[in-house]
Order: structure tokens, then sequence, then C-alpha cells
């Protein structure tokens, strides 16, 4: 295999966080350059360019640094979400078994939905979705569940930041008639969406909570819009309902 090219600046900063991660006591800007054998310009500018961003910190007694709190809080969010995925994955598998349907693992990110798992069905169809894809809330039924079961005020939060551009034909792009939906979606326990992001595919979700009865994933189910047709989102909307339950009793969550 043909050597990438690597980014001297970025291999430089990953050494420097490394031996960080080594050093519970920190380390000067002196000290990291004789550990790793750099430049001392390079050293003290990763290390001032890290500080300024909040990545390290520096003790101003000592003037030696330490990974920041910020640092360990990207870490554990990459780690819930390996966790998310492996507590969810046999449920996933299995309601997709059940249903010839393609399933999603899905969270909130800013203003979209991204898939964190994809289980793809075994029928002809087969949809071009993939791991890190990315839904605006509102055109999604993973994005509208996970917006739904937010607490109010953050709900409110995100509607002020969304835009609702027309997608389809029959995409909602009143904030309004999306209000509504969002209601009857809590009421009703499960969301939906036909033709909404793209013609010929419809889909149904459902929340999945944690022991703090916080939404921290959506469930889902996709097919085309034959498959999940206006008339079956009810069925199809208790029975993801019933796979999410499951998945939230894993974290903690009880009815």
């Amino acid at each position: 295999m043909a050597q990438r090219y690597q980014v001297p600046a970025v291999k430089r900063a990953f050494e420097i966080i490394e031996l960080l991660a080594t050093r519970d006591a920190g380390a000067g800007i002196s000290e990291i350059r004789r550990a790793l054998q750099l430049p001392l310009s390079s050293v003290a500018a990763i290390v001032y360019t890290l500080t300024d961003l909040g990545f390290f910190e520096r003790d101003e007694r000592t003037s030696r640094y330490r990974l920041s709190v910020k640092l360990f809080g990207i870490a554990r969010r990459a780690l819930d979400r390996m966790d998310l995925v492996g507590r969810c994955r046999d449920l996933l598998q299995e309601m997709v078994r059940v249903t010839k349907l393609t399933g999603h693992l899905a969270v909130l990110r800013g203003m979209e939905s991204m898939y964190l798992d994809r289980v793809q069905s075994d029928g002809l169809v087969q949809f071009q979705s993939f791991v890190g894809m990315r839904w605006p809330l509102y055109i999604s039924a993973v994005g509208k569940a996970l917006l739904a079961f937010q607490p109010k005020p953050e709900q409110k939060r995100i509607l002020r930041g969304l835009t609702l551009t027309r997608v389809t034909p029959y995409t909602i792009t009143s904030k309004r008639q999306f209000q509504r939906q969002l209601d009857e979606i809590r009421r009703k326990g499960f969301s939906w969406e036909v033709n909404e992001g793209e013609v010929g595919v419809g889909c149904v979700a459902a929340p999945v909570f944690d022991h703090r009865r916080q939404a921290v994933a959506a469930v889902s189910l996709t097919g085309t819009s034959h498959q999940i047709k206006r008339a079956k989102i009810p069925q199809l909307g208790l029975l993801v309902q019933r796979f999410a339950r499951l998945m939230s009793a894993r974290f903690g969550h009880t009815a």
C-alpha cells in the first residue's frame, strides 16, 4: 500500500497529547522537547495553540501542562457512542430480521441527526445510508423523535435555530405545523416521515432513554413508501417503540 502523506504538525500534536496522557503531573515545554526529540519552537507553538483552544491546562505555579477536562470530554463522548452501539446492536438486528426493513440508530448532533449504527435488510431494496450520515432534524424520523423528546427549553432553543427548507414537495416548512407534529409525536411515543426527506422513502422511529429519562438516541426502520405506507405507520410505530423500550432498559430507564 502506498505511504499516505502525514501533516508533521498534526502528527507532533498527537505525540504530545499521548505523552501528556502518561504524565499525571504534566510536563513543561523543555521536558516535552527532550522526551520527543522535537524542535523547541515546534513544541512551544503546538502547546500554546492547544492551550488557547482549551485542550491543555497550564499550571501557573510550575509552568507544566496537562490534558484538560475538554479533551477528556471528547473521549467520554466517543466511549458513550461505542456504548450505545454495543448495547443496542443485537436488538437492532432483531428488529430488522422481524420487519425486513433497514434499521438505524441515531443521535442528536446540533441541528441534525447522525447515524451511529446501521443494519441493512436482506431484501431486494437497498438504501445508501451509512454510519456518520446526517439528516436535518425536521425531515428525518430519528431527528423528529430526538427533538420531540428533548426538554421543552432545549426543544425551543433548537427550533429557533432551525430553517425549514423545502427538500421535497412533502417537506414540512411551517414551524407552527412542525411544532404540532412534535407534540403529537410526544403523545404517541414514536415519529414518522414519508417522502419528506427523499421521495419514495419512509421511516418510523422512537426515542431511546437513559436512566435520567433523557432521550440519548433514536432507533428507526426505513423502507420504501410502498413498504411504509401511512396506514402502516401506527403498527410499525408501536413495534419500533417496543424495541426502543428494550434498548432503554439497558441504560437503566424504567417506564
